[in-house]
């Protein structure tokens, strides 16, 4: 078996540089090329591919389907129709049930780099395998899982394909994270419910004049963002083209009660909780 957790050897030392921390901080995103190897990269492929195959293995998966005739559903995953795996869905937190995923997810040198962006131990609390591209509108993660802190979230999207214009590749607006968060009628920053028109309205107009930039990452090579970089997927010119990724959202450890966590190791955690429920 794939040993991906080892520990760090001279771990307190930092891995990124001042011009690495410079970035993130003037443009809230960071790119980690060729971060993961081949065979990382194939494990985690062959992971979900015999999910999909044997979806009895973890019957408590869920999957969001994006496209289709069943798109806005949440489903078990043995509920889901074989051919709606040929297309945009979400498959929900494999971390809670698959090690390969998880390993990958706190990979020793990733939950370092975590550390470091986010000034504290990083804790899972989210995870996304996408088969293809998202073909997401341009949102803000805080809008749907707002961090216990302000600005204490950090999104990794780990590259399992090639990233082209015909698949769909995901943006980013640099240094939307300077902009104020809309904030919503009950004052938070996180929209629980309340319909987000006015919210994208004043996206709109806050980053009007921000060019998004497009990642065409290769497989191995590691997106990071802020949790406040606004972010989505280009539209899918080609629809027989995979786009998979898996995508992380980290809270900080020391934010959360210890109660409600999980110390795998010595830098990484996961949030105690359960698959999320059907609509």
């Amino acid at each position: 078996m794939l040993n991906f957790l080892k520990k760090l050897s001279g771990s307190s030392e930092r891995i990124l540089t001042p011009e690495q921390q410079t970035f993130w901080d003037e443009n809230g995103y960071l790119i980690l090329p060729k971060f993961f190897g081949p065979e990382t990269i194939a494990a985690v492929n062959a992971e979900v591919e015999g999910l999909v195959e044997h979806r009895e293995r973890f019957p408590k998966v869920t999957v969001d389907i994006i496209a289709g005739e069943l798109s806005g559903r949440r489903l078990r995953i043995a509920d889901v129709p074989a051919s709606a795996f040929k297309g945009p869905v979400k498959i929900n937190d494999l971390f809670l049930d698959s090690e390969v995923i998880r390993a990958c997810n706190l990979d020793a040198r990733l939950t370092q780099v975590l550390n470091e962006l986010l000034d504290g131990d990083p804790m899972v609390c989210n995870s996304l395998n996408f088969l293809y591209g998202s073909a997401q509108s341009a949102h803000y993660d805080s809008w749907f899982m707002p961090p216990p802190v302000r600005d204490k979230m950090a999104v990794s999207s780990i590259c399992l394909d090639r990233y082209t214009e015909e698949n769909g590749p995901l943006f980013v607006y640099p240094g939307s994270h300077k902009i104020p968060p809309y904030v919503f009628p009950n004052g938070s920053i996180a929209a629980l419910g309340y319909d987000i028109a006015q919210a994208q309205a004043y996206v709109a107009e806050t980053t009007a004049g921000i060019e998004p930039f497009y990642f065409y990452g290769e497989p191995g090579d590691v997106l990071i963002w802020h949790s406040q970089v606004l972010h989505g997927g280009a539209p899918i010119r080609d629809s027989e083209q995979t786009r998979r990724s898996l995508v992380t959202h980290y809270w900080r450890a020391k934010d959360v009660e210890p109660e409600r966590r999980n110390k795998l190791t010595e830098r990484a955690y996961m949030l105690k909780r359960e698959h999320q429920a059907l609509n």
